[in-house]
């Protein structure tokens, strides 16, 4: 049917598909905008590959990204028009996000506080850079903020990228200073008052004034990522707070601060020393003042998964959990995992075993919840690698939980507590899983 209307037909019916499936107002007219230039260099030829690939042959001057962009939206309407391109492919150069180093961040706060006009608008600027640097949020999210989203210790970013809503939480400061800001307005007012291209325009003058020619408003996010990252924070943490939809795209961040390519090249200098007793860890160890390796890896966590739940469900999706999945955040991998589900006694009611989970690896765990409501655990123990000439040792993870009744009869969900991580365990000291365990 598609192969028998005339382009003008053809390009008006897919507009209808394109309004559909793109929420995004900017994506929708970008499209539109390639879409008319390609019917207009087709005249009344029907689309196809060779002319698909004649026309993007007038863009090769562009950037890499925005070639590949053209691509990408030629590349879906030919799907759709029932000749995909599967053999044709625009590569895009692997580039990493900008490092930007906190005497830069010092900089610029310096160059706002000493601004010689709009002194009254210092605090406002002061505390969206700072805003922009404690939470990850886009410049339209900056710009779209409502005092109604502004919470106690937590914000609402709503209608973000993509059309996705998201909760991202403050820190103490940062949490203080906004409600103070905010007290006086009204509910559905705008925090900082300011459009998209207003908030560009005002950090790269910032920049400029102090000397930073290379930092933007995205820039800052950036830096959030980068941050979050180098403190310890998993990837997929960091990938609901910045609000990507594919994991693929926070990754990227993971390049600036893979610790494991500083480490190589620490190896070359032997005078190094690696070794240090941190005070938080918890230990079996009856030695009193043992050293341990600074990255006690690999720490394996415990994270919840959602169930999937029907549309006709009670149920709410937000508190029903329905198995766990343990997940190596270290760098070397785990061996001899043993996973248990106890009852408050500590006493085993479920359990599985693996043999390996390597890092950046997860495997599940399905205990059975249908349970009395009551107060339960999580328990994973694993071997870590042993460092220097120390015999390997136990680790644990320890995710504490209560099971509570679910509006559906017959049904539980998980309130899920806070992990507690216990290193250095005996073999006696271990919480033993299997009573008859194989030799």
């Amino acid at each position: 049917m598609l192969r028998q209307m005339n382009n003008e037909d053809l390009f008006k019916l897919y507009d209808s598909d394109l309004v559909l499936r793109l929420h995004n107002a900017k994506n929708l007219n970008d499209t539109r905008k390639i879409l008319t230039r390609f019917k207009e260099s087709l005249g009344d030829y029907p689309p196809s590959h060779d002319l698909v690939k004649s026309f993007l042959a007038q863009y090769t001057d562009r950037k890499p990204r925005t070639l590949y962009r053209y691509a990408q939206m030629l590349r879906v309407f030919m799907k759709w028009y029932g000749e995909p391109m599967e053999d044709f492919k625009v590569k895009v150069p692997k580039s990493l996000p900008p490092y930007t180093e906190d005497s830069e961040i010092d900089r610029l706060f310096h160059a706002i506080e000493n601004k010689k006009t709009h002194k009254n608008t210092i605090v406002r600027d002061c505390l969206m850079i700072e805003l922009a640097l404690k939470s990850g949020l886009r410049r339209g999210e900056l710009a779209n903020l409502e005092a109604k989203d502004v919470h106690t210790d937590f914000l609402i970013v709503r209608g973000g990228k993509g059309g996705k809503d998201r909760v991202i939480p403050l820190s103490v400061p940062i949490a203080l200073r906004l409600r103070q800001f905010i007290e006086r307005k009204k509910p559905a007012q705008k925090v900082f008052g300011l459009k998209p291209p207003t908030i560009t325009m005002k950090i790269k003058a910032f920049a400029r004034r102090a000397g930073l020619e290379n930092l933007h408003a995205h820039t800052l996010r950036h830096k959030f990522a980068t941050d979050l990252l180098e403190h310890g924070a998993d990837i997929r943490s960091v990938q609901h707070l910045l609000g990507h939809e594919n994991l693929s795209t926070t990754q990227v961040y993971l390049s600036v601060t893979d610790k494991r390519l500083r480490e190589a090249v620490d190896l070359l200098d032997d005078t190094k020393q690696k070794t240090t007793t941190p005070a938080s860890v918890k230990t079996g160890d009856r030695e009193k003042g043992k050293k341990y390796p600074t990255d006690l890896q690999p720490i394996v966590t415990i994270k919840d998964v959602i169930k999937p739940i029907s549309s006709d469900s009670d149920v709410l999706e937000s508190e029903y959990f329905s198995h766990f999945v343990m997940w190596n955040e270290g760098r070397d991998p785990a061996i001899e995992i043993e996973m248990a589900l106890l009852d408050c006694r500590r006493e085993w009611l479920d359990t599985q075993r693996e043999t390996m989970l390597r890092a950046d690896e997860s495997l599940e765990f399905k205990p059975v919840l249908h349970r009395p409501e009551g107060r339960y655990y999580i328990l994973c123990q694993y071997k870590r690698v042993s460092y220097q000439d120390e015999d390997d040792m136990w680790a644990q993870t320890w995710l504490p939980f209560k099971l509570k009744k679910a509006s559906r009869e017959g049904e539980v969900y998980v309130v899920p507590g806070e992990l507690e991580f216990v290193f250095n365990v005996t073999e006696e000291d271990k919480t033993e899983v299997y009573f008859n365990k194989p030799k």
